[in-house]
């Protein structure tokens, strides 16, 4: 385990682009509520301690939003904005990246291991500790979202924009490529369901196996990281046939939704089980 911490009107109101945010905010909540449910007790009292410090971030789910809802509105941390991605046009060794993420003051690979090693030390003040905590918890999360790993030259589709994907833009409203991947297919799917992201969390969680466990938890953040530039390159940046490039103003069908949904679905299981794993380990 020691690799791994190496590196209705209502409902499509809810849904709209504008008043989402990396796997938005319900994405990141589900990985962490799976994260929480995969923990041990003992850790998940521990971790829960620690961010009661804020008590509207104090469990998981709630903490994984903290580093959208507030620290990336606040000038004080702009230095860990580059945490949240890496912009990658084709594979690259762990050498390489490491170097494209010193280049870069920071990506989502450098992101993991600093706060990893800010929970592991002494030295640190609960304060300090339940910060990269949080940070830790988002970062985790970012990086199994296929688009934060997305090309440099479109800036991980967000400048793929002027798309319409079906009741996620409803009217005249519009959104881009990285949005779609962040919100649309989970936004989409907990509105037809009717679900809240508690349940689809529950849902999702339900069907990881122990064999799923075991073989996610192989690897560290370098993979994840070349596993969602793969899943970027194979399913992200493509139309439903496989094959044709999703380009500004396209309009993205039930086709899309149906060939994509079960890579995010996958994305979020093993951000949550991994998240888990590393949590263990520090607590």
């Amino acid at each position: 385990m020691t690799r791994l911490l190496a590196l209705g009107a209502a409902a499509l109101a809810m849904m709209s682009p504008s008043r989402a945010r990396a796997w938005h905010d319900d994405g990141h909540r589900i990985i962490g509520e799976i994260a929480a449910r995969q923990l041990s007790d003992e850790a998940r009292e521990k971790i829960e301690a620690l961010l009661a410090d804020m008590p509207e971030y104090s469990t998981i789910a709630t903490a994984a939003t903290w580093a959208d809802q507030q620290a990336k509105q606040d000038p004080t941390f702009d230095f860990v904005y580059s945490s949240h991605y890496i912009n990658m046009d084709r594979r690259l060794s762990p050498r390489e990246v490491h170097a494209l993420c010193l280049e870069k003051s920071g990506c989502v690979a450098t992101g993991i291991s600093y706060y990893v090693e800010i929970l592991r030390s002494e030295r640190m003040s609960d304060q300090q500790r339940a910060e990269a905590l949080r940070l830790l918890i988002h970062f985790v999360g970012d990086v199994h979202q296929p688009l934060h790993t997305g090309h440099s030259g479109d800036k991980g589709g967000n400048d793929i924009a002027d798309l319409r994907m079906l009741e996620y833009t409803p009217g005249k409203e519009r959104t881009n490529l990285h949005a779609v991947w962040d919100g649309g297919l989970v936004a989409i799917t907990m509105a037809r369901a009717g679900w809240d992201w508690r349940r689809y969390a529950v849902e999702l969680d339900g069907r990881i196996s122990d064999e799923m466990i075991t073989r996610w938890g192989r690897g560290s953040a370098y993979d994840w990281i070349e596993e969602s530039r793969l899943f970027a390159a194979a399913n992200g940046y493509l139309h439903a046939d496989g094959k044709t490039p999703v380009r500004s103003g396209d309009a993205l069908g039930e086709d899309w939704y149906m060939r994509n949904l079960e890579v995010a679905e996958q994305r979020l299981q093993q951000g949550g089980v991994r998240l888990a794993l590393v949590l263990e380990e520090l607590f």
